[in-house]
């Protein structure tokens, strides 16, 4: 049919259908359906509109004794003028159209595609892409479980950055806490996850509306993160407890002959961390022999890429000798690794495999390191990571000078140090309750 736009169009109320309204442009019409919310009995938002009946007078507005009669009125004239762009478009572009076009694109109008640049899940995908072509193995697995967790809670692949407000997330707070942690053993009582955890969900998300931000794709009034009235993220210390004195020695005497070859990896991996200062789990699993240099270690770490050089103590030098055979061994050791659980990796430099083999390898050590503490009458938490609380702590008790720590830590600012030395600091405290208490 030919479709022409001469003549002046118009909305008017439909009798027959309360809460609906007809926009007419000639032989064209659009109907829009009100619904009245409960909960929301003066607000628009999308297509819920707090009206029952509308009085419509000749000059096209809503009545004014209505809500949002001024809101209304400019919505529904903006509506219209869409629809007769939408329809000069259409006569422009074709002589002849046929009803079934009309509705399809009036239906754009009224219910558009969403956009897949501004979708959330479009802005997570390209983020997470950029973490795993970094190699940033559990940046990757973490973060992609909380979007998969922030799409099922809204029920909606389709997100929108402007769905995710301030109500929204915290909905989806609520929705977290009940989520129950998952272990393998059975037997464990019920947990559920932290709220360091849920804060951990809140940053990512926050990432990817900073980055849409950056990118001009969003209004940084979408923005439901910060001050008053808004979710604010507070970061949670957690507990640093190591290893004392008694348990660090039973951890040595212990007697790991007749297990595994895993249990001894994991006692030696996590002695040689504390020998060397505290040193990172992923550093001493990619210690080569050739990093050893007249009698001392030399080694970039790789949190920071900072470069360095400790002592090697005469208890880690006992530790690394048991290990020697597999020196310059180019068919069973390729890489020259001290440690053998990297070993069998056909290269290093794929960096997303080496975080997912050193992600499991780890997994492996500090559920080893449990046994061990069982072992010794510890109910103590001894994973890799522990071994830097430890020296840390026995720094501490030894009133080590912050400067050496903060070389031995490689830490960029004597600040970090110290904020990172407080957690361990007691003795003053101690002493000043004894202080008082002394009568």
């Amino acid at each position: 049919m030919e479709f022409f736009t001469k003549k002046t169009s118009e909305w008017q109320l439909q009798k027959s259908s309360p809460g609906a309204v007809r926009i007419r442009t000639d032989n064209i019409r659009s109907d829009l359906k009100f619904t009245k919310t409960a909960n929301h009995p003066t607000f628009l938002k999308d297509k819920l509109y707090p009206i029952e009946t509308y009085g419509m007078q000749k000059k096209q507005e809503v009545k004014k004794s209505y809500p949002n009669a001024a809101r209304l009125t400019n919505l529904l004239t903006k509506r219209l003028a869409e629809l007769r762009n939408k329809a000069l478009q259409l006569e422009t572009e074709q002589n002849v159209v046929v009803a079934s076009e009309i509705k399809e694109a009036y239906k754009q109008i009224f219910n558009p595609t969403p956009n897949p640049k501004l979708l959330f899940r479009s802005f997570a995908k390209a983020y997470l892409e950029e973490k795993r072509a970094l190699g940033k193995y559990e940046v990757y697995n973490t973060d992609m479980l909380y979007f998969k967790r922030l799409l099922d809670y809204a029920q909606n692949e389709d997100l929108t950055f402007s769905e995710i407000t301030v109500e929204f997330l915290r909905g989806w707070i609520i929705y977290l806490k009940q989520i129950k942690r998952v272990y393998k053993d059975p037997s464990k009582p019920v947990q559920y996850i932290t709220d360091r955890t849920i804060n951990d969900h809140l940053i990512s998300v926050r990432t990817i509306f900073n980055r849409a931000i950056a990118d001009k794709a969003i209004s940084a009034d979408l923005y439901p993160f910060g001050g008053r009235g808004k979710i604010s993220i507070k970061f949670q210390g957690a507990s640093k407890i190591g290893p004392e004195e008694w348990e660090i020695k039973r951890i040595e005497e212990l007697d790991l002959s007749e297990h595994s070859p895993i249990m001894q990896d994991a006692r030696n991996i996590w002695l040689t961390e504390f020998y060397f200062a505290g040193m990172r789990v992923t550093d001493c699993l990619l210690l080569k022999w050739t990093d050893f240099q007249n009698g001392r270690l030399y080694y970039q770490m790789s949190k920071n890429g900072e470069h360095g050089s400790v002592k090697v103590p005469e208890k880690a030098k006992k530790i690394i000798e048991q290990y020697r055979k597999s020196c310059n061994d180019k068919v069973n050791n390729p890489h020259n690794l001290v440690f053998p659980l990297l070993q069998n990796l056909t290269s290093l430099n794929d960096r997303y495999e080496l975080r997912r083999k050193i992600s499991y390898a780890i997994s492996r050590l500090n559920k080893a390191m449990r046994n061990i503490m069982e072992m010794i009458g510890s109910n103590k938490n001894a994973s890799q990571h522990k071994a830097r609380h430890a020296f840390a702590q026995r720094a501490e008790e030894k009133e080590i000078h912050p400067k050496v720590l903060q070389k031995l830590y490689r830490h960029e600012s004597i600040l970090t140090t110290m904020i990172y030395q407080s957690n361990f600091s007691f003795k003053k405290g101690d002493n000043a309750i004894d202080s008082v208490l002394d009568f």
